[in-house]
């Protein structure tokens, strides 16, 4: 009898244990218009534009999905530098620059920033929120999207053409495998290449 109440206790405690666990796992999903999409389809490519320059730059191209039911929604940022090569902080999301600086992209011929309902509508991202991305040393991520505005533009390139339509929030806390790709060479295609190009092609 003493044993079996041993075993009991000790049950309980795994389950409390695994439970807690549970509650404190990251929930690796995003919001948008008040739906909650959860990520299960994710990709990361590292940009190389006129590598071995001066004017060498990189733009980390993440891809989060939801895929269900034969549906995808796929959160697209494209994040860039032009001071430093490797990824981590804060980008702000401050739609088209004139000038080349730390922030969340919108739209280049190569790279995208937005939000895409299984290829019928696409909403790129504007001025408001940012991104945050942390690189541990273990090789894992964690990017959080901070309330970024997306909409339509009337004409690319310009802000003051920009309408908001939505909010973007969420976070992934995870893996992701990163592909690098040298802007201009000739190289192997991927899924992940298949993914963004199936994204420009909605905004072209």
């Amino acid at each position: 009898m003493k044993k079996n109440a041993i075993l009991l206790v000790g049950l309980f405690v795994l389950m409390t244990l695994f439970s807690c666990s549970k509650d404190n796992d990251p929930a690796n999903s995003f919001t948008f218009d008040g739906e909650e999409y959860l990520i299960n389809d994710l990709y990361l490519i590292e940009e190389v534009f006129n590598k071995g320059t001066s004017n060498e730059m990189h733009v980390f191209q993440f891809m989060f999905g939801n895929i269900k039911n034969g549906d995808t929604t796929m959160v697209a940022l494209a994040v860039l530098d032009p001071d430093v090569k490797t990824l981590g902080g804060n980008y702000p999301s401050a739609g088209y620059t004139d000038e080349t600086v730390r922030c969340l992209y919108p739209f280049g011929l190569f790279f995208i920033s937005g939000i895409s309902f299984d290829g019928d509508s696409y909403y790129l991202s504007g001025d408001g929120g940012s991104v945050d991305v942390t690189v541990g040393t273990d090789g894992l991520y964690s990017v959080s999207f901070n309330n970024i505005s997306v909409g339509e533009y009337e004409a690319l390139g310009e802000n003051s053409t920009y309408s908001e339509t939505g909010i973007i929030s969420g976070s992934y806390e995870g893996a992701i495998h990163k592909e690098v790709e040298v802007v201009g060479s000739v190289g192997k295609s991927s899924v992940a290449r298949t993914r963004l190009n199936s994204l420009l092609e909605q905004v072209k």
